[in-house]
């Protein structure tokens, strides 16, 4: 399908639908996958409410995207870091960088998905998730990385992932 906005979509059998969205963070252009979950209820098109959410956040990405990264660093500091791994101090040292600048933040995650959640999900307003990986806590065996949700375009919640589904 080619969407009017996403241009073009790929269905995912009553999930919803798979695009692409380019996305510029830290300076740099990452080209990631977009996730449009459908309604349960109202069948697997995408809406207008969905549509908007997503024009209302790239409207105001270059506002939010600094203030994103200062989020980010005070997760990582104060919620991530030494929350789990080694015990040895050297070890640890490597799982848990030093990450307090612009510079150290985009270079430990990378934009993976965009996830546009269904309407019901919408009731207090537009709610999009930004989903990241990153270089710290040792392998990520379960791809826990971070999620982001934005509501009305200000950052919501930080956390694992899986606060998107």
């Amino acid at each position: 399908m080619t969407d009017k906005t996403f241009a073009p979509l790929n269905e995912e059998d009553g999930v919803g639908w798979n695009g692409e969205v380019t996305l510029l963070f830290g300076g740099r252009q990452y080209a990631i996958p977009l996730l449009i979950q459908a309604d349960e209820n109202e069948g697997t098109d995408v809406t207008d409410v969905q549509r908007n959410a997503f024009a209302r956040l790239m409207e105001k990405w270059n506002g939010i995207e600094p203030l994103l990264v200062e989020a980010l660093i005070d997760y990582y500091n104060h919620e991530e870091k030494n929350s789990f791994g080694p015990d040895d101090e050297k070890e640890a040292a490597l799982w848990w960088p030093e990450i307090n600048t612009y510079e150290e933040l985009v270079n430990a995650v990378t934009p993976e998905t965009l996830v546009i959640p269904p309407d019901d999900w919408m009731e207090h307003g537009r709610r999009i998730y930004l989903l990241f990986g990153r270089t710290w806590g040792g392998e990520d065996l379960d791809d826990n990385g971070i999620g982001v949700c934005f509501v009305n375009e200000q950052i919501a919640e930080i956390g694992y992932k899986d606060i998107a589904f």
